[in-house]
């Protein structure tokens, strides 16, 4: 979860009809194993599986309403020799978000909530609380999009450790904070979707596993999926490794909405057909074409940290990405064990979902092995764009920021003292509860060190000794706004196993 901002956005229709089906079905084909098209898309995950060390990699495509290919490389376990096949169950991760969206859009069309209504209006009794502007201001819609305020957050737990994720009310308590002015920004968040995951167990009298059954799963045929790993699809999931090869224990989570659905590569292909308005015979109409379309349009705000080539824009559950002359709707994710995408391509009517069993490396990006299967779907696609590397410059704290700042860090175990001094001659540093840190001076997936739009950014050596983050040895990460003679904002717990960045609101002024 720690690259996932980086994960979900590296980068990256017209319905089908047949006279025999009725409008809006499209026939489901059986796919050849490995059609000579996707030859060197073949070649590349044979590449990964048998050269890398990759577990496996499951991958499917289609066109025009039909799965053209589906075929599975590798094992789904490697120390039973299980083989993966298209039938394999994954952790999907971060693409749960695109189901929460779905889900919830279902409900708006049943007229049991309105999108422009505040979350708060469809919660129990614990509610969101509001650092900056007000409750009101973050509605549904503006959680969809990621731009309701809330920071960045993630929360996992292994199966095999002792600890297990509060409750959803409880976590909300905690972690259900608006800590910028809603409608003004993007800033990437799993809690504000595991919120919306709670919001729709309200609403529907459900917990968000049987909803996401009755109301997405079933009705879509994808009898592969479902909310973590259901007893009945045990026997078919696959074993997670982390990039050393070493197996993983399953993963919970305070954030289901954003992270907990399960699938198979066949039915992730059929629920990105089903986005693409192209409903298999069988498939149940439980959205309409205008509520689809709704879902993949963008918000009018950037956001820019989604990718660093293109221009990148969320919608609800996806992400929008206009590159090379192309505009991919991309459902993407990453978490211990686990990669995944599912990208489509409305305007050529296609869709690429990938899948794999290990955590990401610098050796393998799924991205790539996408971009080459769309390449061998679409005549003259363009080539692989390049990422440019980034050299950020080393930091010097501006004028602005020069003095020292003392305040206090708000956690729901009681307030923390904190102090930031910040020298002339590029010296910057942290006090929490009394013991000193300086900025870790390597660039990570998080960003460098710096100061942009008022914004201060950056990890620090340091400990928030709250009982969720004593779990871990950790970090904290700076962002805090300048207004003034304040500084405010949040200082995040990031754990170095990558299992949480749990955020706390803090405000500082100049002395």
């Amino acid at each position: 979860m720690l690259k996932e901002s980086a994960v979900f956005v590296l980068l990256l229709g017209f319905m089908i009809s047949q006279a025999s089906l009725g409008p809006g079905f499209s026939q489901e084909s059986t796919p050849t194993p490995s059609p000579e098209r996707f030859a060197k898309v073949r070649t590349m995950i044979l590449e990964a599986v048998q050269k890398r060390g990759v577990p496996s990699i499951s991958i499917a495509a289609a066109e025009d309403g039909r799965i053209v290919w589906e075929e599975s490389f590798g094992y789904a376990d490697k120390e039973k020799k299980v083989k993966a096949t298209p039938d394999s169950l994954y952790s999907l991760a971060s693409i749960s978000k695109a189901f929460t969206g779905t889900g919830l859009m279902v409900l708006a069309e049943k007229k049991l909530l309105d999108l422009d209504k505040p979350v708060n209006d469809y919660l129990g009794e614990a509610k969101l609380t509001a650092h900056v502007g007000n409750t009101d201001q973050a509605t549904l819609r503006r959680m969809l999009y990621l731009e309701a305020g809330m920071p960045m957050h993630w929360n996992i737990f292994y199966a095999t450790e002792p600890a297990r994720p509060p409750s959803p009310d409880e976590s909300i308590r905690r972690y259900g904070i608006i800590v910028n002015e809603p409608g003004q920004e993007y800033v990437y968040s799993n809690f504000a979707y595991g919120v919306l995951g709670r919001v729709i167990s309200h609403v529907s009298g459900r917990g968000y596993a049987e909803f996401m059954k009755d109301e997405i799963f079933t009705p879509l045929q994808m009898n592969r999926t479902s909310v973590h790993v259901a007893p009945a699809l045990a026997a078919h999931a696959v074993q997670n490794y982390d990039a050393a090869g070493t197996p993983l224990s399953p993963l919970a989570y305070d954030h289901d909405g954003a992270s907990a659905v399960c699938a198979s590569v066949h039915d992730l292909i059929r629920f990105g057909l089903f986005h693409l308005k192209n409903r298999i015979p069988g498939q149940a109409p439980i959205l309409s074409p205008a509520s689809l379309d709704l879902l993949h349009r963008p918000s009018s705000l950037n956001a820019a940290e989604m990718s660093t080539i293109g221009e990148s824009r969320m919608a609800m559950g996806w992400g929008v990405v206009d590159l090379a002359g192309n505009r991919f709707v991309v459902a993407s994710g990453g978490a211990p064990g686990t990669q995944t995408r599912l990208t489509l391509l409305p305007d050529k009517n296609m869709a690429v979902a990938i899948l794999c069993n290990a955590s990401s490396s610098e050796e393998m990006a799924l991205w790539k092995i996408e971009w080459e299967t769309f390449a061998a779907m679409v005549p003259g696609f363009p080539g692989i764009p390049a990422i440019p590397e980034e050299r950020p410059a080393a930091f010097v704290p501006p004028q602005v920021l020069l003095g020292e700042w003392q305040g206090t860090v708000q956690t729901f175990q009681g307030n923390r003292h904190m102090k930031l001094s910040a020298k002339s001659g590029g010296e910057i540093a942290i006090e929490l509860d009394g013991q000193p840190g300086g900025p870790i001076p390597i660039n990570t997936p998080l960003g460098p060190l710096g100061f942009r739009n008022g914004w201060l950014t950056g990890l620090f050596f340091g400990t928030i000794p709250t009982e969720d983050a004593n779990r871990s040895s950790h970090v904290v990460f700076l962002r805090l706004h300048l207004k003034g003679d304040t500084l405010s904002g949040t200082v995040s717990a990031v754990a170095a196993n990558q299992t949480f960045a749990l955020p706390y609101w803090a405000s500082l002024k100049r002395k």
